[in-house]
Parts: structure tokens; C-alpha cells; sequence
């Protein structure tokens, strides 16, 4: 297999615990495809420079492959803050009608809403459940009561944020430096594969790897709680590792 092919596929599968969180966030496939261009604008407009070369639309164009125009259009947002995904206006909606003192919304209200914002491309009901779900409205006979822990979705949103930031820079970091050889003072990253076992037996090694996998998670562990301080958590820059463990069948 070339080693473009290769890597491609293991790009592929790490992205999928992002993707994940990416999904509990509450951004969805077109938002985040929105997203991955700008980051590939930004990434271009570095290494640009890094190339001490002239950044332009026209060479960051070349460099991505997106559209000059697309890319003079998200220069020009540079700066502006990023804006609410729909689910997160449902929210402020709801938050706005238990402010003004609407405990409690009728089905079609509620239709109505949801259908302002996602312009009816995504039938309501199937938005209502997601809110069920995620216990942010009850149903109560014929309406939908707003409940109490509304309130805790958007800075619960915001926590995810941060943590998709920080996963998807370190599994790009790590990525980005092993395939272009580029060395990092503690970033590291290895892939161990074998393309020689028997498809009876695949089933054994993986689970023999899984063991392996949670033996060393227990080591990890165990090295954090010898050598951290009595602190509250977040008061130093995280450190740590990721593993992923695949197989070309799954």
C-alpha cells in the first residue's frame, strides 16, 4: 500500500474520536467541514510564512486547493467572533422564552422555532428529540417544559470546544511532525502494524492488544498520581498521550 494511502487512513481513523466530540459539541457535518477550511487558510497562511514567502488568496489557494474567493471571503471574517452552530440558537431561543416567563411551549411553538432557524432542512421532531435526550425539555401532555438544566448546555458547549482545540492539535501536531519528519521535544507517535496475520487469529491479537493497551493505561496512571501535586485540576497545561488501536476490517 503507498505510504499516501497509508497514512491517509490513519489520519482517517484518528479523526474519528474528534469527530465524536466534534458530534456531542453539537456541530454538524457542513459546520464542521466550514470549520476545517478556515483552519487549512490558517495553516496555509504559516506555512507561508515559515517559506518566508508573500501570503496572498493566490498562494493560500494553491496550497489548499479551496477557491481564491473562498478565501479572500474568510479573510475578511478574520477577527469577527465565531457564531452560535443552529442547535446552540435552539437554546438561546428557549432560554429567551423561559426568561420571559414561558415555562412551557405547545408543540407547534416549538416546531415553529426550530423551523425559523434550521430553515426546515431538518424536520423538527427529529431536533426534539435531541432535546429530550439531552434533558432540555420534557414532554408534559401536549407541551414541552423547558427544564432547569438549560441553562448548563451552551457553557457545557464551550467546555467541549476547548477540549475538541486541544485533541484535534494534538493529533494533528503528531501527525503533521512524524509524516513530514519533523521532530517535537515530547511529542511522539508510532504506528505498529502487521499486514501477516491469519484472519483466524486477528480476532486474538486483538484482544491481546486490548489488554496490553489497558495494562498501560494503568502504568500511565499510575506515573500521573506519583508525580502530581496537590493542586485543583486545569491549574497546569495538560500532558499526556493518545492511543488508538484499529484494524482495516472495522
Amino acid at each position: 500500500m503507498p505510504n499516501t494511502q497509508l497514512h491517509l487512513i490513519q489520519l482517517q481513523k484518528a479523526l474519528i474520536p474528534v469527530t465524536k466530540m466534534v458530534i456531542k459539541f453539537g456541530l454538524q457535518c457542513h459546520e464542521f467541514k466550514d470549520n476545517i477550511e478556515i483552519a487549512y487558510i490558517q495553516a496555509a497562511k504559516e506555512i507561508l510564512k515559515e517559506e518566508n514567502r508573500s501570503v496572498t488568496n493566490q498562494a493560500i489557494a494553491v496550497k489548499t486547493g479551496i477557491d481564491r474567493r473562498k478565501v479572500a471571503e474568510y479573510i475578511q471574517k478574520v477577527g469577527n467572533k465565531k457564531g452560535y452552530n443552529k442547535m446552540d440558537l435552539v437554546v438561546l431561543a428557549l432560554q429567551k422564552c423561559k426568561a420571559g416567563g414561558q415555562k412551557s411551549l405547545s408543540s407547534a411553538r416549538l416546531s415553529q422555532i426550530i423551523d425559523s432557524i434550521y430553515g426546515q432542512h431538518i424536520r423538527a421532531k427529529a431536533i426534539i428529540t435531541e432535546l429530550i435526550h439531552a434533558e432540555m425539555i420534557t414532554p408534559d401532555k401536549s407541551r414541552y417544559r423547558i427544564t432547569d438544566a438549560l441553562h448548563q448546555k451552551l457553557s457545557l458547549q464551550a467546555e467541549l470546544a476547548d477540549e475538541v482545540d486541544v485533541t484535534t492539535m494534538r493529533l494533528f501536531e503528531t501527525f503533521y511532525k512524524k509524516m513530514f519528519g519533523e521532530s517535537g521535544d515530547f511529542l511522539t507517535q508510532k504506528t505498529l502494524q502487521s499486514s501477516q496475520i491469519p484472519p483466524r487469529k486477528q480476532a486474538q491479537v486483538q484482544q491481546e492488544l486490548k489488554q496490553q493497551l489497558m495494562a498501560f493505561q494503568e502504568t500511565v496512571e499510575k506515573i500521573f498520581k506519583q508525580h502530581a501535586a496537590n493542586v485543583p485540576k486545569g491549574t497546569y497545561p495538560k500532558i499526556g498521550l493518545s492511543q488508538f488501536q484499529f484494524t482495516e476490517n472495522s
